[in-house]
């Protein structure tokens, strides 16, 4: 079972609810660590802080940035101490991120996310939702990949800051705004697909879990169609509710890989996002990564979310999961909640 810490709470609010953006993460990308261009979610008024991932170096504007308010965009000025990636090649795949990107908190209250945001889906959850509400004790199971187990988060890298990845964030989000307490198993596995996890339901069964989040699709593309990948989530489902029939489920449509990743089929993510909805019911959400994180790819470099320049997420990344699955749940911030 997960040790739970308080430390992130800023994190879990979700962004497109806030008027402040803590630690949004970029990557510059250019040639002979000249003037480069980042591209921010939102037009900034106030920067609150320019720091690398590690929060250990602080840049100065002026100095080694120029901000362009009007048009969201952070600029690395020629000699900055701010690290770069070369454009030729972008980042090497499957070296970590972590080292090279730089974050950026900021307030922007004039500028709000315009984009597709993620549903609430409580009335699905009956169960999940009358406990949280009495504030009874809940056992959440996360059963996924490697992206699930923690890679590439600072605080599974052992990294500062120590970011948890999603699955810890998301108890201590329900812990934080529900005020339940909460009993959290991370069943992850690096190199799983569904079709694994089908033959590994006796260890989540055994925990008794009151929800559990079923976050797999990124090596599954690998080779399964969407029938095949649905089937198989399918199965996960009726097995657990064979042995632990009160369970419940939110279903993760996973995040998009680096257009460079060509040992897997890119348009089956859309599919699997498709698929998973339809097994929606009664007891069964949908949790959309797919679709917010096509949003931000759509105004951000696909590097700027991504932990190892291939298929898993960084910080920022790993928030988007938490955020996301939080507002399924309906577990707003309290900030957020009032807005």
């Amino acid at each position: 079972m997960a040790e739970i810490s308080n430390d992130f709470d800023d994190l879990i609010e979700p962004f497109w609810l806030s008027t402040t953006m803590y630690r949004e993460s970029v990557m510059f990308v250019g040639r002979d660590g000249g003037s480069m261009d980042a591209t921010l979610l939102f037009r900034p008024d106030e920067i609150l802080a320019v720091t690398s991932a590690a929060a250990d170096i602080a840049y100065a504007e002026g100095i080694d940035y120029r901000i362009d308010r009007h048009e969201g965009r952070i600029t690395r000025t020629p000699g900055s101490r701010m690290p770069w990636v070369p454009s030729e090649g972008v980042a090497p795949a499957g070296e970590l991120t972590h080292d090279r990107t730089v974050v950026v908190s900021y307030t922007h209250p004039g500028d709000r996310w315009r984009g597709v945001v993620p549903t609430d889906r409580r009335a699905q959850l009956p169960r999940v939702t009358r406990r949280l509400e009495a504030r009874e004790r809940l056992t959440i199971c996360l059963a996924g990949d490697s992206i699930s187990e923690g890679y590439d988060a600072s605080g599974f890298l052992r990294l500062p800051p120590y970011q948890p990845p999603f699955g810890p964030l998301i108890a201590a989000g329900v812990e934080k705004v529900v005020r339940s307490r909460i009993q959290f198993h991370n069943f992850g596995t690096g190199g799983w697909s569904a079709a694994d996890a089908l033959w590994d339901t006796e260890r989540i069964s055994a925990v008794i879990p009151d929800l559990v989040i079923v976050a797999f699709g990124m090596n599954d593309a690998t080779y399964a169609t969407a029938d095949e990948y649905v089937e198989n989530v399918s199965g996960i489902l009726t097995r657990v509710s064979a042995e632990v029939a009160h369970t419940e489920f939110i279903l993760v449509s996973p995040m998009l890989p680096m257009p460079e990743c060509d040992w897997l089929v890119h348009s089956r993510f859309a599919e699997y996002r498709d698929g998973l909805a339809t097994l929606t019911r009664e007891g069964v959400a949908l949790a959309d990564v797919t679709t917010l994180w096509a949003a931000l790819v759509a105004r951000k470099h696909p590097l700027d979310l991504s932990g190892n320049g291939w298929n898993h997420p960084n910080d920022f990344g790993h928030r988007i999961y938490a955020q996301t699955i939080l507002a399924t749940m309906g577990c707003l911030t309290e900030r957020s909640a009032d807005l």
